[in-house]
């Protein structure tokens, strides 16, 4: 009784409707500028990662000695879900992954008291390092190079870094960069000569090059001392006092030795075309929005070309948020065709006002809804997207029989009012009874957990959302927008409409209503019919014959080509490897674009790393690896497998 008098109510009141629906308009429009937009909702395992290195040590030695050592001290920990174990040459990794809703603080601080109690790691190992891996997903990713040494490469990447920080950017991670060092070398002679050892000298540089803290001299005033003796290049390195020898003389270790800059040899290196190159991995927060993340780095390249060299190179691959934007167009466009489409067929059975103002119920169920998204913390991505357009036809639905029944009502010679009332109250009962059934239908995906949970956790919620919007515009908003297009308008018909009604009528009156006499006569065999289609189709999934995926995989757009040399292999050898890769892939695309049409975006290659996913890389001189990101699928004609052949 309640619904039924607040619908009326609704319907009489003149500006109750188009109150409501502004309300609902304004959230919407707050909602959408404040809602992060992304590829994929906020998903990932709650995980620890444990490295330890042991430098020269081979995988056997690893696996043997490190893995096996820490993997039961940390499997049965409370919350670990599963253990993740990678053993390369030099470095052992562990990945624990923990239960949603795990304590990450306490678990890291379990984790680090349970390697503490083992006493059997190798004594030349180092110590285990303990990090929590927080997820960032990654925005695009920059590449440098050009005619330039590695030292002013690594300057101004390490500018850019600065300033994309400075602009807004969340991370920015190099690749490519190495470590600054300085190299000490003194031939054995000489070491004979002044009787020392490299240890000795070792111990000498570390004792002067000292920059901690020496307490403080407390009196009248009180004073912090610091010792500050941090040698920084290598003409102060060379000036250290090695000896001093009784006649007063002093020998520094520039006397003595060759001191010079460098970089830590150890360390990858990245390779664009054959020169040095650094790459630098932009990335955001999960809270951040990956458009306007976006927005900022192309922002900076357009604003600070100008700063640096114009020889230096600065390309992109791997723009995640330049893919964002274009699937979210993408949806953006089915979305508005399908409502078009909506439109003109809701034109053909019903009058122009009654149709425009049941096609209007569908932006106003989705402002409802975005303003249902932001208060349970979703955001705007591929799934929330879909899950928009596929409710598209649900609220169409809804609208469309309350409108089409107050507009027979209209026709049947009741007054505006009282058919947009009649309209309204008779659709009640079985509109409700269809979303309450969908509501169902689609509930029981919340309670779907792990990673899968997590992904398509948002589509029930978007859904459940625009059926409870689509109810209230349904019966509030549309009854009191009918009552003045049914005055207006009386429920008169144009020449064409009319004839399209005459002949629709026919159909409906005639074949149709006799294939439904006939179904209904024959029920039985209607039903072993119905059921008989239902066998097939089984018997087709369970035979294998309609394949079952999940999440089906597109055509992949990055190829990754990793070579593995000899132990031992000098590093310029494994570079020249990578090179040939390059050149190989040059080859393959002046072979196979003949059309001019593009295949290949990037390619940059890495030395003494191999390529892949993050914890399954190796480091060392033998391993290289290639990434190739390939032109979009849809904008090329040579497929990925096909380009790998070649």
């Amino acid at each position: 009784m309640f619904g039924k008098n607040l619908i009326r109510l609704f319907v009489r009141h003149r500006t109750a409707a188009n109150l409501l629906m502004l309300l609902i308009f304004v959230a919407g429009a707050f909602s959408v500028s404040k809602l992060n937009t992304q590829f994929y909702p906020n998903f990932g395992v709650d995980s620890i990662s444990i490295r330890v290195n042991w430098p020269g040590a081979s995988t056997a030695d690893i696996e043997a000695n490190i893995v096996e050592a820490i993997e039961p001290e940390l499997r049965f920990l409370d919350g670990v879900d599963r253990v993740t174990s990678y053993a390369t040459e030099g470095v052992g990794r562990v990945v624990v992954e923990y239960q949603a809703g795990t304590d990450m603080k306490s678990a890291v601080s379990e984790a680090e008291a349970a390697l503490q109690q083992i006493t059997t790691l190798p004594e030349d190992s180092e110590r285990p390092v303990v990090r929590r891996i927080i997820r960032y997903d990654t925005i695009v990713r920059l590449v440098l190079s050009g005619p330039f040494s590695e030292a002013v490469l690594k300057r101004l990447a390490k500018r850019m870094r600065d300033q994309l920080l400075a602009a807004g950017i969340d991370r920015v991670t190099f690749f490519g960069a190495r470590d600054e060092e300085i190299r000490v070398e003194i031939e054995p002679r000489v070491l004979r000569k002044f009787d020392l050892t490299p240890v000795a000298v070792a111990a000498l540089i570390e004792a002067t090059n000292r920059d901690i803290p020496s307490g403080s001299l407390e009196g009248s005033v009180e004073k912090q001392l610091r010792t500050v003796g941090l040698q920084t290049s290598s003409r102060d390195v060379g000036n250290i006092e090695i000896l001093s020898l009784g006649d007063g003389h002093k020998i520094y270790l520039r006397d003595i030795a060759s001191v010079s800059e460098a970089f830590d040899e150890q360390e990858p290196i990245g390779l664009r075309n054959g020169q040095p190159a650094i790459e630098l991995h932009v990335q955001r927060s999960p809270t951040a929005d990956a458009l306007e993340a976006g927005k900022i780095v192309e922002r900076y390249l357009l604003e600070a070309r100008g700063d640096y060299p114009p020889q230096l190179r600065i390309e992109r691959y791997d723009a995640r948020a330049e893919l964002v934007r274009q699937r979210v167009d993408i949806l953006l466009d089915n979305g508005a065709t399908g409502l078009i489409l909506v439109m003109v067929v809701l034109l053909v059975f019903l009058n122009g006002r009654t149709a425009f103002w049941v096609a209007a119920g569908i932006p106003t169920a989705f402002m409802a809804a975005l303003a249902t998204m932001l208060a349970l913390g979703e955001s705007i991505n591929m799934l929330t997207l879909f899950a928009l357009i596929m409710t598209l036809g649900l609220i169409v639905d809804d609208t469309i029989v309350v409108g089409e029944h107050a507009a027979a009502r209209r026709e049947a010679g009741l007054d505006p009012r009282k058919a947009a009332e009649a309209g309204a109250l008779r659709m009640l009962a079985p509109v409700m009874a269809t979303s309450l059934t969908t509501i169902a239908a689609f509930l029981p995906l919340i309670a779907i957990s792990g990673i899968i949970g997590q992904i398509v956790g948002a589509i029930p919620l978007v859904v459940v959302a625009v059926i409870l919007a689509s109810l209230v515009e349904c019966f509030l908003v549309l009854p009191g927008h009918l009552c003045g297009s049914l005055r207006s308008h009386g429920g008169r018909r144009n020449f064409v409409m009319r004839h399209f009604d005459s002949g629709f009528e026919l159909f409906r009156d005639g074949l149709f209503q006799r294939i439904i006499r006939f179904c209904v006569r024959w029920r039985y065999a209607t039903v072993a019919m119905a059921i008989s289609f239902f066998l097939v189709s089984a018997g087709l999934v369970l035979g294998g014959r309609v394949g079952f995926h999940f999440f089906p995989s597109p055509e992949a757009d990055v190829v990754v080509g990793n070579v593995v040399m000899a132990p031992g292999t000098p590093r310029r050898d494994t570079g020249a490897m990578v090179q040939e890769l390059s050149e190989a892939v040059d080859r393959v695309v002046a072979r196979l674009t003949d059309d001019g049409g593009e295949i290949v975006t990037m390619s940059f290659g890495s030395v003494g790393r191999s390529g892949g996913r993050q914890f399954e890389r190796i480091d060392g001189d033998q391993y290289g690896g290639l990434t190739v990101e390939l032109a979009p699928s849809d904008q090329r004609k040579v497929r990925t497998d096909d380009f790998i052949a070649a």
